[in-house]
């Protein structure tokens, strides 16, 4: 019986760790497939203080923040950056010097409240579910309500994604940010894009800098 009763528990915190991981939180790596620019028509200089090389996270009142570093971005920021200058406008930018300052790339997700009624509701149709005497199970699964619902209402929040690109071109300095909103659980394919598209958006601001005033 005691057996029978462990087995059950255990089936709900199996349930409970696959809801959480499913709902919350963001992906852990992000590739970008392109090829880097080993040589390029420019001198490039990677400048971001150390702080903004590592991953970390921030975790507020307000929500939690995912920033991604180096070690988390295949090719990282400076080679990723270089390699989309070149491809892009390698023969504008030929003799010409850019810095990078900052490359930032975040995950912020709110997080999710609670409803105490439905979690009150929840907890007690895990007690009455059980059959009379299976109170392991019934307790089990009243402990658990609460984290499945909040992982559960963590995929419907919507989290932002933000991309900003801050240097020197030629000693001007030029900043790009560019952010999305995603509902759910931050894909690779979220940040992805997210990234891409503030590339694309340096591109097109350093090109109106060169531009004849």
């Amino acid at each position: 019986m005691r057996s029978a009763e462990n087995a059950v528990v255990s089936g709900f915190l199996s349930f409970a760790l696959l809801v959480l991981l499913s709902a919350c939180g963001a992906t852990s790596d992000v590739r970008i497939a392109t090829p880097i620019q080993g040589v390029t028509a420019f001198t490039f200089l990677d400048e971001r203080p150390s702080d903004n090389r590592a991953s970390h996270i921030d975790e507020g009142g307000a929500g939690t923040s995912v920033f991604y570093g180096d070690d988390k971005l295949s090719p990282a920021s400076p080679e990723l950056t270089k390699t989309w200058l070149q491809k892009a406008m390698g023969a504008e930018l030929a003799e010409k010097t850019v810095a990078l300052r900052l490359f930032t790339i975040s995950v912020f997700d709110p997080g999710a409240a609670v409803d105490r009624n439905q979690l009150d509701a929840a907890k007690n149709t895990a007690r009455a579910s059980v059959p009379k005497g299976g109170g392991v199970q019934g307790a089990a699964g009243a402990a658990l309500a609460e984290p499945i619902i909040y992982g559960m209402e963590s995929a419907k929040s919507q989290k932002s994604l933000y991309v900003r690109i801050e240097g020197d071109f030629d000693q001007k300095p030029f900043s790009v940010i560019h952010s999305e909103r995603v509902r759910g659980r931050v894909t690779e394919r979220n940040v992805r894009n997210t990234i891409v598209r503030a590339l694309d958006k340096l591109v097109s601001a350093l090109r109106d800098e060169m531009k004849p005033k």
